[in-house]
C-alpha cells in the first residue's frame, strides 16, 4: 500500500453534496444546515424526510402531501408479498430485504430515465420508502410462523409499523422515540452504505437497485450492525457494576467495544448524546433500563480508560440506539432493517443529487502488482 494513499479512502473528497454536513472536531450533524438537535426537537419525521430529500423543510400543506404520500402506498406489491412468504424462514432480515426491495417497484417504474426526472423519481422513492416498514414487519412476523398484518393509512407511518408488528397499537412514547430515532439516522454524509449507492446511481440503474445496493453494504457489521452487537453485550455483561472490569478485559485484549469511536467524530458523537436519554427513558418505561445503565456504564468507564491513554473515543448513535429497539418488542435482528427503513431517505436523497448533476463514477487505481511478466512454455 502506497503511504500516500489513505486507508479505506479516509478523508477523500470523492464528490460534492448539499444534503448534510459533519464536523467531527465539533461533534456536528447537520441536514441541510439544520443541527440535528434542532430537527429531533422541532421537527416531525415527516418534515424531516422533506428537508432530506427536497432541500427545505416542508411548509404544513407540504408536510400533509408527504404524509398522503406515505400513506396510500404501504401495501406491499402481490409479487413482494409472494416472495416474502416463500423465503426460508432462518433468512437474515437484511438479506430478505435485499430480495423484496426490487420487487417494491414495477416495470414501468424501473422504465422511468433518471436524468431529468426529479419528480417522478422523487414520487418512486417515497412509494418504496411507504413500503419499507410493511416488508420487515411482515418478515418479522413470517419468520414466527404467524401473518403479516395489513396497513392502516390512517396511522402515522412508524405508529403503523409497530401495530404491523406487533399486532397492537402503540404507546405515543414509543412512536415519538421511534420517530426521534429515525431522524438521527436518516442520513450521514459520504458514510459506506452511501457511497455504494451514489456508485450505483451513477451508472443510471434503477432507483431500488440503487436502494438494494445501499442495503447490502449496510448489512455489514461494521456498518449497520453495530447496533445490535452493543445491545447483545450489554445483555452479556449483565448489570452496571460488571461494565468496568468488563471494559478493562476487553481492553487488555485490545478488543474491539461495538459502538464506540466513530470515523468522523474526535468528540462524541451528537446523535448519542439526544439518544441516551431517550433510550433510558423508554427502557425505564418498558422494564428494561438495566440494559441502557449497562450501556452507560460502559460508555464511561471505556471513556476514562481511553483518556487516560491520550485518545477520545466516545459512543456512537449505535450504542444506545439497540436498547431503543429492544424496549419497542423489535428483535435484535431486525435492528439494521430499521436502520434501512429511515437511511432510505438519505440514500434517495444522494441519488436525486447524483443524477440531477450527473456523472459516471470511474475512480483510478495505482496499479502494485508484478510487472513484465510473459508466458514461456518449454
Amino acid at each position: 500500500m502506497d503511504p500516500a494513499l489513505p486507508k479505506g479512502l479516509a478523508g477523500v473528497v470523492a464528490d460534492t453534496t448539499s444534503i448534510s454536513s459533519i464536523d467531527g472536531e465539533k461533534g456536528e450533524l447537520r441536514y441541510r444546515g439544520y443541527a440535528i438537535g434542532d430537527l429531533v426537537r422541532n421537527a416531525s419525521f415527516v418534515e424531516a424526510a422533506g428537508l432530506v430529500v427536497d432541500g427545505e423543510l416542508p411548509d404544513a400543506a407540504g408536510a400533509r402531501a408527504l404524509e398522503d404520500a406515505l400513506a396510500r402506498d404501504r401495501a406491499l406489491p402481490p409479487a413482494a408479498a409472494d416472495v416474502l412468504s416463500r423465503l426460508p424462514r432462518d433468512t437474515h432480515p437484511m438479506t430478505a430485504l435485499q430480495v423484496v426491495l426490487p420487487l417494491l417497484d414495477d416495470a414501468a417504474s424501473k422504465s422511468l430515465p433518471r436524468l431529468a426526472c426529479r419528480p417522478a423519481q422523487r414520487a418512486l422513492l417515497f412509494s418504496i420508502a411507504s413500503r419499507l416498514p410493511a416488508a420487515v414487519a411482515a418478515w418479522a412476523r413470517l419468520r414466527i410462523c404467524r401473518e403479516p398484518v395489513a396497513p392502516d393509512p390512517a396511522l402515522p407511518i412508524h405508529a403503523d409499523f409497530l401495530r404491523m408488528l406487533r399486532g397492537e397499537n402503540p404507546h405515543p412514547r414509543e412512536v415519538a422515540t421511534l420517530d426521534a430515532t429515525q431522524i438521527l439516522q436518516m442520513e450521514h454524509g459520504f458514510n459506506a452504505s452511501t457511497f455504494a449507492g451514489r456508485t450505483v446511481a451513477s451508472t443510471l440503474a434503477p432507483l431500488s437497485t440503487v436502494l438494494g445496493a445501499c442495503v447490502a453494504a449496510l448489512s455489514g457489521p461494521l456498518h449497520g450492525g453495530a447496533d445490535e452487537a452493543a445491545y447483545r453485550m450489554a445483555l452479556a455483561i449483565g448489570d452496571p457494576g460488571a461494565a468496568p472490569a468488563w471494559v478493562d478485559a476487553q481492553l487488555a485484549k485490545k478488543e474491539k467495544i461495538m459502538g464506540l469511536g466513530h470515523r468522523e467524530y474526535r468528540v462524541v458523537d451528537p446523535r448519542a448524546v439526544i439518544l441516551r436519554p431517550m433510550a433510558l427513558e423508554l427502557a425505564e418505561l418498558k422494564g428494561l433500563g438495566g440494559v441502557v445503565r449497562t450501556l452507560i456504564a460502559v460508555d464511561e468507564h471505556a471513556e476514562r480508560r481511553f483518556a487516560e491513554q491520550g485518545r477520545r473515543i466516545r459512543a456512537n448513535v449505535e450504542f444506545y440506539k439497540g436498547a431503543v429497539f429492544a424496549a419497542l418488542g423489535i428483535p435484535p435482528e431486525f435492528f439494521t432493517a430499521l436502520f434501512a427503513m429511515s437511511r432510505v431517505y438519505g440514500w434517495g436523497a444522494h441519488a436525486l443529487e447524483l443524477w440531477d448533476d450527473h456523472k459516471l463514477y470511474r475512480p483510478a487505481a495505482l496499479y502494485v502488482g508484478k510487472e513484465g511478466r510473459a508466458i514461456v512454455r518449454g
